[in-house]
């Protein structure tokens, strides 16, 4: 991204339409969707699930960034692929590749995951269908997949506008100890 994180319509809208398709498990329409998005709109909104799931991870453990460990036990944390979905990703493996190499090592997910899948659906489904598990599984209480998405744009939205000399100032501010149930400024409580 450049100075400004503010997504066109064209997509972020296939881009949650496609969670929605994933987290429904609604797989002939997220396969329909994303044969109709144009090859920027994939990209974008695989890009996209990245970065939900770089988010995802670094709130799961307390604002830090995530260890390999870390990462591992919430591959082995996200459920697993079943029956129908079963080739679509959602595996401890797959999950803990997606984390380290994609969303939190910046490493092209066609360069991790080109050919790890038998066809270009389930290649293209992947992202999705890890992204709602993980997201499902350290949602934060009281939210939905919806309201913490909007959470997770709000906060790359403000993010990008940010000078990073404010970086040390954040990292006190996110450690600083907060009385039990006040507000931390995410939308969320401690």
């Amino acid at each position: 991204m450049t100075e400004s994180w503010r997504l066109p319509r064209e997509y972020e809208e296939p881009f949650r339409e496609a969670l929605d398709h994933a987290s429904k498990r609604r797989i002939g329409d997220l396969h329909a969707l994303l044969r109709g998005l144009t090859e920027q709109q994939a990209t974008a909104a695989i890009s996209l699930c990245g970065y939900v799931c770089a988010y995802t991870a670094i709130n799961t453990v307390s604002r830090r960034w995530p260890t390999d460990g870390g990462l591992r036990l919430m591959a082995e944390k996200t459920p697993k692929g079943v029956e129908e979905d079963a080739p679509y990703g959602v595996t401890e493996e797959n999950v803990y590749l997606y984390l380290s190499k994609c969303a939190l090592g910046f490493q092209s997910y066609a360069d991790v995951f080109g050919d790890v899948f038998g066809s270009l659906e389930e290649t293209l489904a992947a992202p999705f269908f890890i992204t709602v598990d993980l997201m499902a599984t350290f949602l934060p209480k009281g939210q939905t997949i919806g309201d913490f998405l909007d959470i997770i744009e709000d906060a790359y939205e403000k993010a990008w506008l940010l000078d990073l000399n404010l970086l040390p100032a954040l990292m006190v501010r996110a450690r600083m100890p907060q009385p039990e149930g006040a507000s931390d400024g995410s939308g969320g409580s401690r």
